[in-house]
């Protein structure tokens, strides 16, 4: 009996001893997860870095929008004109033209302008021409836009902002100090101003005579000088006050022709015709802003209408072109003479020229000695004196604006294929026929240069008098 109790007490013992060192054990396991974390959050973790957004880089472009095309079907009189509302822009390290977004109307004679922001102003301009199809030829009427649009080269797209309270073309768009543009001429004495903050045009006064094919430079000062496109007299647009007020005359009426500011704040004024459609001039001047006065230069070594004018760096000017026209000549202001230079590989009248970052200007599209638009553009290189050609335009165009401005790359736009060079085809003939040079056919304020006052001069073509009727041109 007395072995029964021990044998419970032994029991009892052996449990509570198995039950103590359980709680042991369970006491001592969270201080030791506890640990495991501890040692766990001070080990190093990797981390994951997110891939990076490839960075756009910003280059040089030139944008070639609108001008005079050529467009099937031809009727009795001739090919039939048209106005195009295709863009393309010009991408120097390829030296190759590509298509971009269309302008929402098409335009020629419109004017095109950097705004601050990098975006670009299209406005007014013509948007048709209306041909007879009678087997005598008879006037073209042309459709006289107020529109305007705005070229975004982030998206290479062409979207509408407000419109003018005057339709024209054939004006001056000069961008002014404060980010406005000076909108002035185009067969009336009505200016406006377009603010791109606010997109629209507001009225800004009136000029001292209705002018058509006029020019309008930036001066140092913040002034514009306005000139020609009907009257001798020029005037200077003050944003101070915002009025137009005389300033000197021309030695002659002069309509499509250039104005260029000079180094030293001068304006050349050079070539043209008179405003009654006469001959080509040869005639330059320099404007003085600091005395309002005009004053002779020794004549140029062609007369010339509808050619370009571009500051070059070294602060010469380079002339090119006009009415079957190929020669091109350099105004240097240290002599004030005018000395021929080399050729261009192509008759070009109402072509555009603009300024490249490395100094040299590209010379695109025109009319040749047909009045046929061109394709084809060259490179001049002053340091040569050369013109040398580059790659074709994507279609035909003559009377077109060039804007030089900045673009994203990868660019927003397809990517440009180079144009094959077609290869002439040696076919017999009984005896040999003398033919005519084959020329390359496969684009800123009307600025013919990338400075904001070299001014190319249009094609002539009918005018749209204040009164809204119409004359023919040469």
């Amino acid at each position: 009996m007395t072995d029964r109790p021990l044998a419970f007490l032994r029991w009892a013992l052996v449990l509570a001893l198995a039950l103590a060192a359980t709680l042991a054990i369970c006491s001592r396991a969270p201080a030791a997860h506890r640990r495991r974390r501890a040692r766990h959050k001070h080990r190093a973790t990797p981390t994951l870095t997110p891939t990076a957004t490839p960075t756009a880089i910003w280059k040089p472009v030139v944008l070639i929008a609108g001008g005079m095309g050529v467009a099937s079907p031809a009727i009795p009189t001739g090919e039939n004109p048209a106005i195009l509302r295709t863009a393309e822009v010009y991408e120097p390290d390829t030296g190759t033209f590509c298509a971009v977004g269309r302008m929402t109307s098409p335009r020629d004679r419109a004017t095109a302008t950097l705004l601050h922001g990098k975006r670009v102003l299209i406005a007014g301009g013509v948007n048709n021409i209306f041909v007879p199809t009678i087997i005598l030829p008879g006037p073209s009427v042309p459709s006289v836009l107020g529109s305007a649009e705005l070229f975004n080269p982030r998206t290479g797209k062409f979207t509408h902002t407000g419109s003018m309270a005057v339709a024209r073309d054939n004006h001056t768009a000069t961008l002014l100090r404060s980010g406005k543009v000076l909108i002035v001429g185009g067969g009336t004495d009505k200016a406006e101003l377009f603010d791109p903050d606010s997109g629209k045009f507001v009225a800004a006064g009136r000029t001292l005579s209705s002018r058509y094919g006029n020019t309008a430079t930036l001066l140092f000062d913040g002034r514009v000088l306005i000139a020609g496109g009907g009257d001798q007299q020029a005037e200077v647009y003050d944003p101070a006050n915002g009025r137009f007020s005389a300033t000197g005359s021309m030695s002659v009426n002069r309509t499509y022709f250039t104005a260029t500011l000079l180094r030293d704040g001068k304006v050349l004024i050079a070539g043209g015709s008179t405003y009654s459609r006469g001959a080509p001039l040869d005639t330059a001047e320099l404007y003085d802003p600091d005395t309002g006065e005009f004053t002779p230069l020794d004549r140029m070594n062609r007369a010339r209408v509808g050619q370009s004018a571009t500051l070059l760096p070294d602060g010469r000017v380079l002339i090119a072109g006009g009415t079957a026209d190929r020669t091109a000549e350099i105004y240097d202001p240290t002599t004030g003479k005018f000395v021929l230079t080399g050729a261009m590989e192509a008759n070009r009248y109402g072509h555009s020229a603009t300024l490249l970052p490395d100094g040299n200007v590209l010379i695109a599209g025109g009319s040749d000695e047909t009045y046929k638009p061109l394709a084809s553009a060259e490179i001049y290189n002053p340091a040569t004196g050369k013109f040398t050609p580059t790659g074709s335009m994507t279609e035909p165009r003559a009377g077109q604006s060039a804007t030089l401005l900045q673009a994203p790359f990868p660019r927003p736009w397809p990517t440009p294929t180079a144009t094959p060079t077609a290869t002439a085809t040696p076919t017999a003939t009984a005896t040999a026929t003398p033919t005519a040079t084959a020329t390359s056919t496969s684009t800123i304020t009307p600025t013919a240069s990338a400075t904001p006052t070299a001014t190319a001069s249009r094609v002539p073509k009918p005018v749209r008098t204040p009164e809204g009727t119409s004359r023919r041109r040469r």
